[in-house]
């Protein structure tokens, strides 16, 4: 039976994506995990993130004729910094990336003229050539950023990007040359250089055509990850009064 699982991760706590990425990549975490009790060795994953990337919504295929939920289970209570938060059932095989959306934030810490920048984001909205901002591969350059948006969190701002595949570094070096005042990108006649930092990164959603996800009740990691937020709150307003700002 295939299943896909839909989960998240603060990609801070680990070595990087990619299986052999060092002691505890998310994907050797997780194929450790299936392959000690038993349910598969391998995986097949939707979206690569990069080191200190986080997630709230890759997704992965499995094959396997264990009990989803049981899978959930085990996979919820073995794994720290992840939570598994839902799957689908199908009826045949389906590669998973072959999705119809992908959601990306990028979390603004430091006050902006918002208007600007993203007036200078919407420039690279629509299909374009975005050669000289990724890193190169073997893959075709050109993709499309179907929206941009942002929304507000307390004190930050959030950037939204939807399209159905981003190439390797685009957002980071997207954000790396607007946060830079930067304006008219595609005219650039060489690679812009410059990354913005990985940790403020989430792929937030990945979205497919006719594939409904049923949620799974994962109670430790809800209570985990809230304790996690209390003491990271608690922590803000330390360094905010190491800094003087209070």
């Amino acid at each position: 039976m295939y299943y896909f699982i839909k989960y998240g991760y603060d990609g801070t706590k680990f070595s990087g994506f990619q299986r052999g990425n060092g002691r505890n990549s998310v994907e050797d975490s997780i194929i450790n995990t299936l392959s000690r009790y038993e349910i598969c060795q391998n995986i097949e994953s939707a979206a690569r993130t990069d080191r200190n990337v986080s997630a709230n919504g890759n997704v992965f295929l499995i094959n396997t004729e264990r009990n989803i939920i049981d899978i959930m289970g085990i996979l919820n209570a073995e794994l720290e910094d992840m939570f598994f938060l839902s799957y689908a059932i199908l009826k045949n095989y389906m590669n998973p990336r072959h999705n119809s959306m992908k959601m990306y934030s990028y979390i603004l810490t430091e006050r902006h003229d918002m208007e600007d920048l993203m007036n200078r984001l919407y420039e690279f909205k629509g299909t374009h050539d975005f050669r000289n901002f990724c890193k190169l591969d073997t893959r075709n350059t050109e993709r499309t950023i179907d929206n941009i948006s942002y929304s507000k969190v307390d004190k930050f701002s959030v950037i939204n990007f939807y399209g159905k595949s981003f190439i390797w570094h685009q957002l980071r070096s997207i954000m790396a040359f607007v946060l830079s005042g930067n304006t008219d990108p595609f005219s650039l006649k060489k690679k812009y250089t410059y990354l913005a930092p990985p940790e403020p990164l989430i792929l937030r959603d990945i979205m497919y055509d006719g594939i409904a996800f049923t949620e799974f009740n994962y109670i430790k990691h809800k209570r985990y990850m809230q304790r996690t937020s209390d003491l990271i709150k608690i922590r803000y307003v330390l360094y905010e009064i190491f800094n003087g700002n209070i």
